[in-house]
């Protein structure tokens, strides 16, 4: 995209010289015959440089350039100032002001396309550097927070193994073995929850760097989820929680890596268990749509208010719904979850009602390529 420059000069004739030099450089120009017409276009516009005549009627090129500095909206600007002035101390009045540069009438036009060109790069360079260094800012609260939370949610069951662990090496001799039995189940639950909070660390730290190894190919998926069901099954029947698939077909293909399909598939049918109460229902579907695959996941919870739905897939996401046999939620799974099945050039959505319990959808692409449609 061409450069806009504005020209701020009350003489006709250095306009003219300097236009026919730039417009063939081709930069957008800009003209402004006094200083506040200069300040009028320089907010409206925003020009990437302004070149600034200093002896004009009305406010000089001096109180123009400072009034520019003063205003967020055009203190970036750079200012070359034009001058006739041979008088050092107004160089240097324009350069404490904040120009960046200056050029001398008459003009020399490959002195003025040369000081131009490099502060034009500069500038564009001093843009960039303050967008990444916003990004950089954003990205050290975003980590700063993410260890916050994560030292937090390693204390708790650290906190229970420790407390577990010295209440059998102190008492020990007088526990019996239901209690001592007790205990070591509550360090072996605590100790798979902190692995549980792990793992999820170590995947988001290997999806964020770019080290998610994701191998997309065409297969079945219909085997991976009727394996799911079988585990989930088992560990349902604690809550008195029955699992029913529905699939019309005998194969389903999509394109997808397998492990990771399996690993987001796991996410889903957990959470569902999780989150529905005792002797409830999960029914779970797979359907074809459009050169698409789609598996959907339901149970009978508590249901998502629409405004935590907007939050269900950010970073130790802590929503109103709690899990119903006392299980752990890292508050990472729906996370990692979007960001591989983005990976996989696939969707994920929730469709919820409080009350009313929730669904999750997720659908891939049969050939290999990134689905359109939104939800």
């Amino acid at each position: 995209m061409d450069d806009t420059l504005l020209i701020v000069d009350d003489t006709p004739e250095n306009i003219g010289v300097l236009f026919d030099c730039l417009t063939n450089q081709h930069f957008r120009i800009l003209v402004a015959e006094n200083g506040m017409n200069a300040l009028e276009i320089a907010e409206n516009k925003c020009p990437d440089l302004i070149l600034l005549d200093i002896m004009m009627p009305g406010i000089d090129g001096f109180e123009t350039c400072r009034q520019l500095k003063s205003k967020k909206q055009t203190k970036d600007i750079p200012v070359i100032f034009m001058t006739a002035l041979s008088d050092t101390s107004n160089k240097i009045k324009g350069l404490q002001l904040g120009a960046v540069d200056y050029v001398t009438k008459p003009f020399q036009q490959h002195e003025v396309l040369a000081r131009i060109n490099t502060h034009l790069k500069i500038h564009h360079l001093q843009k960039k550097l303050q967008v990444q260094n916003e990004q950089l800012i954003k990205l050290n609260q975003e980590k700063n927070e993410f260890l916050g939370i994560a030292a937090h949610d390693i204390k708790n069951p650290l906190v229970a193994i420790q407390s577990a662990a010295e209440l059998i090496e102190i008492d020990y001799e007088i526990m019996s073995k239901t209690d001592i039995l007790k205990r070591a189940t509550n360090i072996s639950n605590a100790t798979r929850q902190l692995f549980t909070l792990i793992d999820n660390l170590l995947d988001i730290n290997a999806i964020e760097s770019g080290e998610s190894k994701i191998s997309l190919a065409l297969i079945d998926i219909l085997p991976i989820m009727q394996s799911l069901v079988m585990i989930y099954s088992r560990r349902a029947k604690d809550k008195k929680i029955t699992i029913h698939l529905q699939a019309s077909e005998t194969q389903y293909f999509a394109f997808v890596d397998e492990n990771t399909l399996m690993q987001v598939l796991d996410n889903l049918i957990s959470n569902a268990v999780k989150y529905s109460p005792y002797g409830k229902q999960v029914d779970i579907r797979v359907s074809q749509h459009d050169k698409c695959t789609r598996c959907e996941i339901k149970d009978e919870g508590a249901g998502i208010s629409v405004s935590e739905q907007n939050k269900l897939f950010h970073k130790f996401s802590k929503l109103t719904p709690r899990p119903t046999g006392g299980e752990h939620s890292t508050g990472l799974g729906l996370f990692i979850v979007k960001k591989l099945v983005d990976a996989m050039n696939g969707k994920v959505w929730c469709e919820s009602e409080e009350g009313k319990g929730t669904i999750f959808f997720v659908e891939f692409g049969v050939d290999g390529f990134t689905q359109t449609e939104t939800h």
